[in-house]
């Protein structure tokens, strides 16, 4: 059967919503066509390859349409930890320049949506806000359908950003589609910080789509946080671009949501380009929490290093999907994939596929996967000890984590994950002990 026959419901009462926000004629024609093709293909399910592990059926449940505009207290970013630099903040997929902080950076400049296509609307640009009619892209289409603002976040040629870049998305119920544009220059490097929260615990639908584009020699080190409520769907999107010797880390930790879900897609399209990408999520209660990852290496002499690691409990489940495609003339390419994943109940599911498409010779790729339970002989060894079966189950948990968390190069960013980390672990207090 087709993705058409099992089309959710809510796609068909888009269309005034779709109609309602407006713009100029490029934009109403660009958000038009996305909704069609949408309509036509259908949201995906878990008969689409790469949707095998996510079931969206719980979006026939929900408000699709973009949010109306609501005020928020900003104290809710009180919260969040310290954000030396600027920060900029998205309410339900629309930016509030009031509820931001600091001053960009000298050489960085945004530019939100609707300035930048009244001011440089161009072909170009409207291929890069658009999206395919492939298969793989209909969250993409539906947030170029509804995205009700966005911008381009820029970094000149030649200049190393000292200071962080803070981006906050929060969701305060029905529709968030904000649409993000990352552009850096070549021989710029710049570390940039999302947050992804809720407002509450609405009934919240987001969908942020990403669009990164590093230049010759520009470097960009990314994180991504997920703390959104129990109640909500978190479906992020990122594309990276890189041409020669261009440098992209990317970090992921995922400890929030009813469904969350990332789809990170890599493109190392220049020679000496390479990624390393990371990810911890925790699956607990009834969660379901999702990775999936397509690295393509395009051209000679590339790197890619993958680390995510996995943790469900209760009756969480969780799921990483990478793959890495070397293509033919992708000579000397070097790809490294690891996943290991824990499950703390018997109602816990993780599943994992790493997989590996090579059409080149003269290349090194490896990968390895794994899901299991606690180590029962490190289990003993601290039970021998004296420590609580619940207090060595939780530190062996900790220091399973640990690989990712170690790889958080700001500080306290580190140590709001690490409490998050250990907030959702028995015997915390005791185990602060240990790690600090």
């Amino acid at each position: 059967m087709s993705a058409v026959a099992e089309r959710p419901a809510p796609l068909a009462r888009l269309a005034a919503a779709v109609t309602a926000l407006g713009g100029g004629s490029r934009a109403r024609a660009r958000r038009a066509d996305a909704l069609a093709r949408l309509l036509t293909l259908g949201l995906p399910t878990p008969r689409d390859g790469a949707w095998k592990y996510t079931n969206l059926r719980l979006l026939e449940r929900r408000d699709l349409a973009p949010a109306p505009p609501r005020p928020i207290d900003a104290q809710l970013l009180a919260l969040l930890p310290s954000r030396p630099g600027a920060t900029l903040v998205f309410v339900d997929g629309r930016y509030h320049a009031a509820l931001g902080s600091g001053a960009l950076p000298a050489g960085v400049t945004f530019t939100p949506l609707a300035t930048l296509l009244d001011q440089t609307a161009t072909p170009a640009l409207d291929a890069r806000l658009g999206a395919s009619d492939h298969l793989d892209d209909r969250i993409r289409l539906l947030n170029t359908a509804l995205a009700a603002d966005g911008g381009e976040l820029s970094v000149a040629a030649g200049i190393a950003v000292e200071a962080d870049v803070h981006v906050v998305h929060i969701a305060s119920g029905a529709g968030a589609y904000p649409r993000l544009l990352v552009t850096l220059a070549a021989g710029s490097t710049l570390r940039l910080v999302e947050y992804h929260l809720t407002a509450g615990d609405p009934d919240s639908v987001a969908a942020p789509v990403t669009d990164i584009d590093l230049a010759a020699a520009a470097h960009l080190e990314h994180y991504s946080v997920g703390l959104t409520g129990i109640r909500s769907i978190e479906l992020e999107d990122v594309t990276v671009t890189l041409a020669r010797d261009a440098g992209y880390r990317h970090c992921h930790i995922a400890n929030g949501a009813q469904l969350a879900r990332l789809d990170l897609r890599v493109r190392l399209a220049g020679e000496g380009s390479s990624t390393a990408l990371a990810g911890l999520f925790l699956a607990d209660r009834a969660r379901q929490l999702d990775v999936r990852t397509l690295v393509e290496h395009l051209v000679p002499r590339t790197t890619s290093e993958q680390l995510y690691r996995g943790v469900a409990t209760e009756r969480g489940r969780g799921s990483y999907d990478g793959k890495v495609v070397v293509h033919a003339g992708a000579l000397k390419s070097d790809s490294r994939q690891s996943s290991r994943n824990l499950l703390l109940s018997k109602e816990a599911a993780i599943d994992t596929r790493p997989q590996l498409e090579i059409n080149a010779d003269d290349v090194k790729c490896s990968h390895g996967a794994t899901t299991g339970t606690l180590d029962e002989q490190m289990l003993f060894y601290l039970l021998a000890r004296g420590l609580e079966r619940d207090t060595a189950r939780a530190l062996l948990t900790y220091a399973f984590a640990a690989d990712v968390l170690a790889r958080i190069a700001l500080p306290e960013l580190r140590r709001y994950t690490e409490e998050r980390v250990l907030g959702s672990l028995p015997a915390a207090a005791l185990i602060r002990e240990f790690v600090r």
